[in-house]
């Protein structure tokens, strides 16, 4: 009976195992290497150089040093994400030519690495690891609308101009968002959804019109298409493949449901 149990509990440990989802060591060094360190280098040589211009070659007054180098620094912080980014994109780039990011409804397979759904399920998760890293950084910085250039550049997203977000929860992937969208704080928008916790993956993108606003606590799930001038009202749910009409712009409730403004 004791055999029996033991042999229970490891292949119970056994299949927890294979439902992991691992990035391997080296590859996590070594995207930590390129990715953080390289741009802080660079930065770092122009650093010196620039101190080595001020002081060897312009020799200005001390005074003048100190009020220019914080404005140098916050400058170099900002090339530092900027190229933070592109190393990021690199990566990307790298992995999409093993896995291309693919829309669809897929089984999310963690223990079989080499079939086609586990191939894919493993580059999205990859992809998914760097993404929240150039998120974090960009949307943490002095500089917040380089979010929008982190989405575009890592995630392939397609944001147009004035997009806004106000400490939101941004899609990674699969989302287009035309101009002059504001989306207020503690808003999320997700582009994919799991059925359970190994269950199916639900990878739909997510489309919002010109001129719309999305008020705090909204929703937005898979599929969604939200119309120009639209109103989203606060906490208000668009589900997966959510609809909006032609005709209506003001939407609240869970689900989200058409309104008259005049009738409130």
């Amino acid at each position: 009976m004791d055999a029996e149990n033991i042999n229970k509990n490891s292949d119970e440990k056994k299949n927890q195992i294979e439902k992991r989802v691992e990035l391997p060591m080296h590859e996590f060094f070594i995207i930590n290497f390129f990715t953080y360190l390289i741009p802080l280098y660079v930065c770092l040589g122009i650093i010196l150089i620039f101190e080595y211009f001020l002081i060897s070659i312009v020799t200005i007054d001390l005074i003048w040093h100190i009020t220019l180098l914080p404005v140098f620094l916050l400058f170099i912080y900002y090339i530092y994400i900027i190229i933070f980014i592109e190393f990021a994109a690199f990566w990307i780039r790298r992995w999409n030519k093993k896995s291309l990011p693919q829309q669809g409804i897929f089984k999310r397979i963690l223990y079989d690495k080499k079939s086609e759904e586990g191939v894919l399920i493993r580059y999205y998760h990859r992809r998914g690891f760097i993404l929240r890293l150039c998120i974090w950084i960009s949307s943490k910085s002095p500089f917040p609308w380089l979010l929008n250039r982190a989405l575009r550049r890592v995630g392939h997203n397609k944001i147009g101009k004035n997009v806004i977000y106000c400490n939101s929860y941004v899609g990674l992937e699969f989302t287009e968002i035309e101009d002059n969208v504001f989306i207020y704080p503690t808003s999320f928008i997700s582009s994919h959804s799991v059925t359970s916790i190994f269950g199916k993956l639900n990878l739909i993108e997510i489309k919002i019109g010109k001129n719309t606003i999305v008020y705090p606590g909204v929703n937005i799930g898979p599929g969604t298409q939200i119309e120009k001038n639209c109103v989203i009202y606060p906490n208000a749910l668009l589900h997966k493949n959510w609809r909006g009409k032609k005709d209506k712009c003001y939407y609240k409730g869970s689900p989200a449901v058409p309104f008259d403004i005049e009738g409130m």
